[in-house]
């Protein structure tokens, strides 16, 4: 005997037994009025950005301010009182580099002892920002807002020392601030004498 929901027996397909009839055209409305419904929704959020004014950036006529902490190229510290380098080749911030894209020499010793030679390859370079949390004497930054890197030639992108010292002054996370020279106090002026002035009477 054919099945009632095969239509090789000659007849249209009924609804099962455990379904009402008239719920067939329920479910029919109830899916054309929600399709409807998001329908509205979503052309109502069209709507609404259609009149809200526009973030997008035109870019590079228009560049969008980066926040202090964003991790750009490196850049060498000077010292604000002597106008020297910071750093003393001491090679911790070479050490830490998981990528190794850091090579430095140093000569002289002590409190003489500064980098002859100083190169970053920002082709190996991951932005890890530990060569910046180990230095002991805050002598490399990467809050530079120094962001437009690409280049067509990658030997454009290894920095030498001559790049990387600073020209200006560059927070980092031990100095965030530009810190305030102390002025020095005026030197005291020599009281005049005045030439042939007669000595007080006794």
């Amino acid at each position: 005997m054919a099945s009632a929901h095969n239509p090789v027996a000659g007849r249209p397909c009924q609804s099962p037994w455990w379904r009402p009839k008239g719920d067939i055209m329920g479910h029919y409305f109830s899916d054309l009025f929600g399709g409807s419904a998001s329908i509205l929704r979503s052309m109502w959020v069209t709507l609404r950005y259609l009149f809200t004014p526009a973030i997008t950036v035109q870019y590079p006529d228009e560049q969008r301010p980066q926040p202090l902490r964003a991790l750009n190229r490196h850049v060498l510290r000077i010292d604000d009182v002597t106008g020297q380098l910071k750093c003393t080749a001491c090679e911790a911030c070479a050490r830490i580099c998981p990528t190794r894209c850091i090579e430095l020499t140093g000569t002289g010793k002590g409190k003489n002892r500064h980098p002859s030679a100083f190169t970053i390859d920002h082709n190996l370079c991951m932005y890890c920002n530990l060569c910046v949390e180990v230095c002991p004497f805050d002598a490399i930054t990467m809050w530079t807002r120094i962001g437009e890197l690409s280049s067509a030639d990658r030997g454009s992108l290894v920095y030498d020392l001559k790049a990387l010292t600073a020209d200006r002054y560059y927070p980092s996370p031990m100095t965030p601030e530009k810190p305030s020279i102390p002025e020095k106090p005026p030197v005291p002026e020599p009281e005049k004498v005045e030439v042939g002035a007669t000595a007080p009477a006794a």
